[in-house]
């Protein structure tokens, strides 16, 4: 936990250091929270304040896109507090707790997901922590309340202590809309652990002169033995249980429990054909140059994911894969941020360098390091830019 902690402190510090440098090139100086909390941080920031709106802005957009369950711990946090500390800094040591406990707990992760490659697990903490994009675990963002959910679902799902892991799948659900498709990486994850007994029970029969069950009769006797289990069934049941208590409460707000999704139309207005139309388009510079990055980016992640099914990560590639491709169905807008936020591809790119050599996981990681201190330049300097 120490050196999770140091990681945590380092990182932080480089933050706080690139203020006064982008402050050179700024107008007039700002503090950390002006350039750490732009964009999507304002709307979290008046959900706590104000609560949600019944009506639309003039350009159509609504904070019914942001989902409930951060707002609601900020929140808390604020009413505990008295209201003495602002609105995003209490955003910030929310979403800063929050990736210290997932950090921690991934850490414990790695003796089930790559056992063979967990003594190295210092690197999954400097990539979490102070890799590429991780400033938004920092920010008044749902990243770090996102990838604690995921990690703890993950945690628990692979000790097949599902019910446990549904709670922490329905939390998830309740901060982001892919929270949801955790119910396939439960699905996956109970399907395998299922089987594995199923087939030690075929074992031990034949061992008694039965005759032995394969292939399709397998896979039935799997899926059975499943859906005669109570508890088999209520971990799977609850996975969505954040969202659809959302979708409730907004039925009864704006009287469209769709109302998250149907108003995501004021951010991405282009119409492309889904997943392939839009990685098309990016890739091939119909977008922008920004753009293309991110679509080349994101097949990239893609075929992380694939390796990590290859390498047995099935529930974590399934997971990453449906995760990627929920936003993919509009844009590439914003993908960067939505990779990091699953937590899953930080196990792919850690098994990765766990594998190298030495010198090229030193020299990759510093690297990531130093891509990470660049992106905090380019955040602070668009927020400066455009706020």
């Amino acid at each position: 936990m120490s050196t999770v902690l140091i990681i945590w402190i380092f990182s932080r510090i480089i933050m706080l250091l690139m203020v006064p440098v982008m402050n050179i090139f700024a107008d007039e100086p700002h503090n950390i929270i002006y350039y750490m909390n732009p964009w999507d941080a304002e709307w979290y920031a008046g959900i706590v304040d104000g609560g949600y709106c019944q009506a639309k802005t003039s350009s159509g957009m609504a904070n019914w896109a942001f989902f409930p369950l951060y707002p609601i711990v900020c929140t808390l946090i604020k009413t505990l507090s008295f209201g003495l500390i602002n609105t995003y800094v209490i955003g910030m040591m929310v979403s800063n707790v929050c990736i210290i406990i997932a950090t921690f707990y991934a850490v414990k992760l790695l003796k089930y997901e790559c056992p063979d490659y967990a003594s190295k697990w210092p690197y999954l903490v400097v990539l979490m922590m102070a890799g590429p994009f991780a400033f938004y675990a920092g920010s008044m963002y749902t990243e770090a309340l996102f990838i604690m959910c995921v990690v703890l679902f993950f945690y628990y799902a692979v000790q097949q202590r599902f019910v446990v892991a549904g709670v922490w799948a329905a939390l998830a659900s309740a901060t982001r809309i892919v929270g949801c498709t955790l119910i396939a990486a439960m699905i996956v994850e109970m399907y395998i652990s299922r089987r594995y007994r199923l087939i030690e029970k075929m074992d031990n029969a034949e061992n008694e002169g039965l005759p032995p069950i394969r292939g399709m009769q397998l896979f039935k006797g799997t899926w059975k033995m499943i859906m005669s289990d109570i508890k088999d069934v209520f971990a799977i049941a609850i996975c969505p249980v954040g969202i659809f208590a959302y979708m409730v409460y907004l039925k009864f707000l704006c009287g469209d429990a769709w109302a998250f999704y149907s108003v995501q139309v004021a951010w991405r207005k282009e119409s492309m054909f889904p997943v392939i139309g839009v990685l098309f388009k990016a890739c091939t510079g119909q977008l922008g140059v920004n753009y293309t990055i991110m679509g080349y980016y994101c097949i990239a992640i893609i075929c992380l994911y694939i390796y990590m099914f290859m390498k047995s990560h099935y529930s974590m590639a399934v997971f990453g894969i449906i995760s990627l491709a929920v936003p993919l169905t509009s844009h590439v807008m914003s993908t960067m941020r939505f990779i990091m936020g699953s937590f899953v591809m930080y196990i792919g790119v850690f098994e990765l360098l766990a594998k190298s050599r030495k010198w090229v996981r030193i020299v990759v990681t510093a690297g990531l390091v130093i891509l990470e201190i660049f992106m905090i330049g380019m955040w602070y300097f668009w927020n400066a830019l455009l706020m």
